[in-house]
């Protein structure tokens, strides 16, 4: 019985894997100027499924969702918009000048 409910959470953990794995690569088409190499794409896609694997059990407990198909729903969406929430993180975080950021904070600003 242990044997059998380790395979079940194998499947279940492998259906999460492609739902976020099809939900990064749904989200990739959106994103096409943002990709704009292989390795950008790569990370894109990783970090889709990683945001299915790793965060929709805790948004199922959340939800109060135990339906196995709407589980996986949650994992196709999670895998689609993680993807872009980092993207759009490392966005800001080019843009922003994390130098002036902490000479600002801790002093160092500009001379008068």
């Amino acid at each position: 019985m242990e044997y059998l409910q380790r395979l079940l959470d194998k499947i279940d953990r492998f259906e999460l894997l492609v739902a976020g794995l099809v939900g990064a690569i749904v989200a990739s088409w959106w994103h096409k100027d943002d990709l704009s190499d292989w390795r950008a794409w790569l990370v894109f896609l990783t970090t889709g499924v990683a945001c299915s694997l790793y965060l929709t059990s805790m948004v199922s407990a959340y939800l109060n969702v135990t339906e196995p198909k709407i589980v996986a729903g949650i994992g196709f969406l999670l895998g689609t918009f993680g993807g872009s929430l980092l993207a759009a993180i490392n966005r800001a975080v080019n843009a922003a000048d994390i130098w002036a950021l902490i000479r600002q904070r801790f002093g160092g600003g500009n001379p008068p």
